[in-house]
């Protein structure tokens, strides 16, 4: 059956996701409560940090096992960190999930203004995929 992966940035692009873990997955959307997505300093992808109030839409990727999760957090940066979380699907509330966090001591990196999917698809999301793609060969 495998563990469930909430992403809410690049990852959520399906050509990224399966360059990154060399396979595809069944997919949903999905949100997370208290959470907020804000743009990284120098980076083209986001971060997610706690905060009350706030709903982040992503996408809930299943059944990833013990390999995928090494090959996605050998492709994270090292100032994420990996946790459960629960998020919700229109069929489902509650369901479990793994998510890259920026845990309180790395939150420096942030930049407190949102980042939005259809904009890195338009202006950067063609380079990114192939350079995912040669990345992880």
């Amino acid at each position: 059956m495998g563990v469930s992966l909430f992403a809410y940035g690049t990852l959520q692009l399906p050509e990224v996701m399966a360059a990154v873990a060399g396979r595809t997955f069944d997919a949903v959307p999905a949100w997370l409560s208290d959470h907020a997505c804000y743009r990284l300093r120098h980076r083209v992808y986001p971060g997610l940090r706690r905060e009350t109030g706030v709903i982040t839409p992503g996408t809930l990727f299943l059944g990833l096992g013990p390999r995928d999760l090494a090959r996605l957090d050998r492709f994270e940066d090292a100032f994420y960190t990996r946790i459960e979380v629960t998020v919700s699907t229109a069929a489902l509330d509650c369901l479990a999930a793994q998510v890259y966090l920026i845990p309180p001591r790395s939150e420096y990196l942030l930049v407190y203004r949102g980042w939005s999917l259809d904009d890195f698809i338009r202006t950067r999301g063609q380079a990114y995929v192939r350079r995912c793609r040669r990345r992880f060969r």
